[in-house]
């Protein structure tokens, strides 16, 4: 099949939208490629329909295994050769996997960064033909600089590979520095960059300065039943209090971080998913791969640590294309917060002037999230001129742009 058939048959599709097909042209025409796709765009057709075309493997590394689990599951029902291979399955269930691989049973592979680095994995993916590599969710490759160092470590393995593949890496945030960064970590050559409008128009932004988080919550909350909302808060210890409280006040909720063991978490997407509870409550654990199309409402419980850490949250909201709300309540003591945990960066690995250099960066998109709080600036100007985007007029659709009537 060609590739518009393969679209219609396995995916559904006539078409695709213009910025996807210029990703999947740049890796037909053996291109390393970066491609900057809004959330619900639909990033993961750019490698999925590929990797139908071309002989061999994809292979694609992916920072969370909630992400790599749900695409399978995805893949799968479409009768795709898709599987993942991850720390949460038996030794057994890993080989009956490598086994398909060397068989030729297995189109699209996800794994780890860290999977990478094992000795197994790199003396049975040597002897298999990957086309195409994909870094999912790019902009985690900066996690490699305070921890999750095998994400800065992936050209290692492509360089022990008897064929270089073509590289492919995608994200929904970035700016132009982290553009630069990804193609630095990933050692890309000479990339064709597809950028595509980061600014999501259905998402009604709100930020409120309060001096009691508390009371402008429930007040926000108080009207809103039978709606999925998530709120996000920077710590587990901020999750536990703000739950705790939602429940003193009858609401309907979850909580949902990352010590969480994998059943758990799992449950709680169920009951979410379902409408069986109104509210999760959570870090930024709950986000990638977590494909909930209708989460009307997005609250910043917290302020976020960036621009880019905003937008991946906000960008939960709303990704059916119906009308949603992203939150932000900010509070000058959050600033602080923030701000004691870049203070308290520790590396082993990195000497003194690149743990200077982080902590400056930090403190920079801070700095840029701080000024978009304050600004009496369009909301959604600010922020797709952030990522490079030019933004010609007022949007309507923010807490600066329409009467204050609208908040609350």
């Amino acid at each position: 099949m060609n590739l518009n058939e393969t679209l219609q048959y396995y995916f559904g599709y006539d078409n695709l939208k213009l910025e996807q097909e210029k990703i999947i042209n740049s890796i037909l025409d053996n291109k390393d490629t970066i491609g900057l796709l809004p959330t619900g765009y639909g990033k993961s057709i750019t490698f999925q329909l590929p990797a139908l075309i071309l002989p061999g493997i994809t292979l694609v590394v992916s920072p969370l295994i909630a992400l790599m689990q749900d695409q399978v599951i995805n893949l799968k029902n479409k009768q795709i050769k898709a599987e993942y291979i991850n720390s949460l399955q038996t030794e057994l269930e890993q080989e009956l996997i490598y086994q398909k691989i060397k068989s030729g049973k297995v189109k699209i592979l996800y794994v780890s960064a860290e999977r990478l680095k094992t000795n197994k994995f790199i003396n049975i993916m040597k002897n298999i033909e990957i086309s195409l590599f994909v870094c999912d969710e790019a902009h985690t490759l900066l996690w490699s600089e305070d921890f999750r160092e095998a994400l800065g470590e992936i050209p290692k393995f492509i360089n022990l590979l008897p064929k270089r593949p073509k590289m492919l890496a995608l994200t929904a945030t970035a700016t132009n520095d982290t553009i630069i960064k990804i193609e630095k970590l990933l050692e890309l050559r000479n990339p064709n960059i597809i950028l595509c409008g980061c600014d999501r128009e259905n998402i009604f932004y709100k930020i409120v300065k309060t001096n009691d988080k508390d009371r402008d919550l429930y007040f926000y909350l108080k009207n809103k039943i039978n709606i999925h909302i998530l709120i996000y808060c920077l710590t587990i210890k901020h999750v536990t209090y703000v739950y705790n409280y939602l429940k003193e006040k009858g609401f309907n909720c979850l909580m949902y971080h990352g010590a969480l063991d994998s059943k758990e978490k799992k449950k709680i997407l169920e009951q979410y998913k379902n409408h069986f509870v109104d509210i999760i409550v959570c870090t930024n654990a709950f986000g990638m791969g977590i494909d909930i199309p209708d989460i009307r409402y997005v609250i910043e419980y917290d302020l976020p640590q960036s621009i880019e850490d905003f937008s991946q949250q906000t960008g939960r909201a709303s990704r059916d294309g119906e009308k949603g709300e992203a939150l932000v309540l900010f509070n000058i003591n959050d600033i602080k917060t923030i701000n004691y945990f870049i203070d308290n960066i520790e590396d082993m690995n990195k000497d003194s002037k690149e743990l200077k250099r982080i902590k400056e960066s930090r403190r920079y998109k801070l700095d840029k999230m701080i000024k978009l709080c304050i600004s009496s600036k369009c909301i959604h100007k600010e922020i797709s001129e952030y990522f490079g985007i030019k933004f010609k007029n007022r949007c309507n659709m923010c807490s600066n742009c329409v009467n204050k009537k609208y908040l609350f």
